[in-house]
């Protein structure tokens, strides 16, 4: 899921507009009580671990991350941004600076493949459901977690950041929006109409709403569930929430993804795939779309499966599905919009998606002495003709023409559907 980075964006931005391609070493003395003097040495690192740390960070996504061939076609520089980072790591000794290097150079890279640094807050959300990883097939995700330098890594970072903040704190507290998961109401023409924002809300308490609205909705002829704003979550909640109370018998879907065995990876990849499904490249038959750059990167490839059984608990609405997508459905939305195309479960409106729903929780690249943690995907998942599903998201069934409201267009269709049946 793409995540809320307003506290980092605040600090990448400072450094991009504050430094040239080649950064000097700073020379001003700030105020002891300086914010930015607090923090200069919180995470406790030497010169030579900073730098350690920062090659490691390059070496492994080098020679880890499977998404170098969309960066390639959109012309992100990677030396560039390399070398310009090494330089403000090595020319300045703050790990305020090394933290700004890392986020930046991130930020440059871009976030394909859920490609971003883990946070103090996202990390205290992997921890708080870090029993889902022990009692699955998640256990290198948990170790990790639970590695003394991670857990130490991150009490000294979230310090860091307390401190960087001081002072946006004693300006006042931001007003947090805080919106309801779901919407819903009965739309003229007898249609139902279901907005959900996240696939990350309480199953329980959501589960309820959403059983609740599809009693409202017995007697509607079409029921429109709007994803629009949604960029994610767990795959969990649209399969037992959405697809299973709508479905009489099993439906499933399928998908090949590229996958790079690699010292970082391969510890991850293990405790999800057996041998037997670790297929080498060289097995995979020749796709129309896939890119030579991207097939160049994979030693092996996996089928993902999605397969859905019915609830116990059947819904009480028995018409047609719509979904309306956009740029913003990614990630678990972007799996259900693949499942809803593939399966025929629901019919998809609006714009082309955003991508990234082929896969398994993103893995972590551990930095040897800060414990950072960076993110990534070890899937690169493909369409069905072999394009990049991160790259080139999923075409709705009925696509809105430019300018129009995705439910506008939805609405047409129903209308003119109905007016066909008669």
């Amino acid at each position: 899921m793409k995540k809320n980075r307003w506290l980092a964006l605040a600090l990448c931005f400072t450094l991009l507009c504050g430094c040239s391609a080649k950064p000097e070493k700073q020379t001003d003395t700030p105020s002891d009580n300086d914010a930015s003097t607090k923090a200069i040495h919180a995470l406790g690192l030497t010169a030579e671990q900073r730098m350690e740390d920062y090659e490691a960070f390059w070496a492994t996504l080098r020679d880890s991350y499977p998404c170098w061939g969309i960066l390639e076609r959109e012309g992100v520089d990677a030396d560039a941004i390399y070398q310009d980072y090494k330089e403000l790591v090595a020319g300045n000794d703050s790990d305020v600076n090394f933290y700004s290097a890392i986020f930046s150079s991130l930020y440059r890279l871009g976030i394909n493949g859920h490609l971003w640094i883990v946070e103090p807050d996202d990390y205290a959300s992997y921890v708080d459901n870090m029993a889902a990883y022990q009692d699955s097939d998640r256990a290198h995700w948990a170790e990790v977690l639970q590695d003394e330098k991670t857990v130490n890594g991150y009490e000294k970072l979230g310090a860091m950041l307390d401190i960087l903040n001081e002072d946006e704190d004693q300006g006042g507290n931001m007003v947090e929006d805080i919106s309801a998961n779901i919407t819903s109401q009965i739309l003229p023409g007898n249609i139902g109409y279901l907005k959900i924002n996240s696939f990350s809300g309480d199953m329980e308490i959501d589960g309820a709403e959403i059983l609740d609205c599809y009693s409202q909705f017995a007697g509607c002829s079409d029921l429109i569930i709007d994803l629009t704003d949604n960029s994610g979550g767990s795959e969990n909640y649209w399969e037992q929430l959405l697809v299973a109370p709508n479905i009489n018998e099993t439906v499933s879907n399928s998908h090949v993804a590229l996958v790079r065995m690699s010292k970082n990876n391969t510890p991850y990849l293990e405790n999800v795939f057996s041998s037997d499904e670790l297929r080498p490249i060289s097995a995979l038959p020749d796709l129309s779309k896939l890119a030579d750059a991207d097939r160049a990167l994979a030693t092996h490839y996996v089928t993902i499966d999605h397969t859905v059984d019915p609830a116990a608990q059947r819904s009480p609405f028995h018409g047609a599905i719509w979904v309306l997508v956009s740029e913003a459905v990614y990630s678990a939305s972007e799996s259900f919009a693949l499942f809803c195309k593939d399966t025929g479960f629901a019919t998809l409106v609006g714009t082309q998606t955003g991508g990234d729903g082929i896969g398994i929780d993103p893995i972590f690249l551990q930095l040897p002495n800060s414990g950072i943690l960076v993110q990534f995907t070890a899937l690169y998942g493909l369409n069905a003709d072999g394009s990049s599903n991160e790259e080139t998201g999923t075409t709705p069934d009925i696509v809105s023409i430019r300018g129009e409201n995705s439910l506008v267009t939805a609405l047409r269709a129903i209308e003119a559907q109905k007016e066909a049946a008669e």
